[in-house]
């Protein structure tokens, strides 16, 4: 299946597109599953995904002004330079499993009960975010800023490389898994022997 000037498209399967750099804004996404396809620097602004699933994707650099993502998943996709922030927040749902994530901005927005699952979430900003009962599970999280966030109940067992200032976030009842889990200590200007 191609995307072409249609405004409109339901329980559709788009497999090994590239759009690299094309405007393909003000479209409707229902149902829909993409599969292989390669969007880099593709600008969805004011577009719609609603209960879609990116496979094996690559979404490096697209523009997602005022998208609306709602219950929009990305399975072993590579998300680079991605500003999730200039979505639509009124209803955000999107979930990670398997990706790489990079140089990525989720600030200010609500992103409760999210799955960043087994995913490199590398160099993100997470600024003022509420990341409350998300789930970071075997996730590495190089260079990733957590500053003023709510990680309460926030799973992040068998993650590593996270750097959380335990006295700039909510971190009541968050999961932490040994040895990484001494990362938190760093902030506390303590010896540990």
């Amino acid at each position: 299946m191609e995307i072409s000037q249609e405004r409109e498209y339901e329980d559709l399967t788009f497999s090994q597109l590239k759009k690299i750099s094309e405007y393909v804004a003000d479209k409707t996404f229902i149902n829909c599953e993409f599969n292989n396809c390669d969007f880099t620097q593709t600008d969805f602004s004011n577009s719609k995904f609603e209960d879609c699933t990116f496979n094996e994707c690559n979404l490096s650099l697209v523009k997602y002004d005022d998208v609306k993502l709602r219950n929009v998943k990305f399975k072993g996709c590579k998300l680079v330079g991605v500003n999730f922030n200039k979505c639509d927040t009124f209803i955000l749902e999107i979930g990670f499993q398997d990706c790489l994530v990079q140089n990525c901005n989720f600030s200010s927005l609500k992103l409760k009960k999210t799955l960043f699952k087994n995913s490199n979430i590398l160099e993100s900003d997470f600024v003022g975010t509420d990341l409350s009962e998300c789930d970071f599970t075997s996730s590495s999280l190089d260079g990733t800023i957590f500053d003023n966030s709510n990680l309460s109940k926030t799973n992040f067992s068998d993650a590593k490389n996270y750097d959380i200032n335990p006295l700039n976030n909510i971190v009541k009842k968050a999961v932490f898994t040994m040895p990484e889990a001494m990362l938190l200590l760093r902030h506390f200007n303590i010896i540990v022997k």
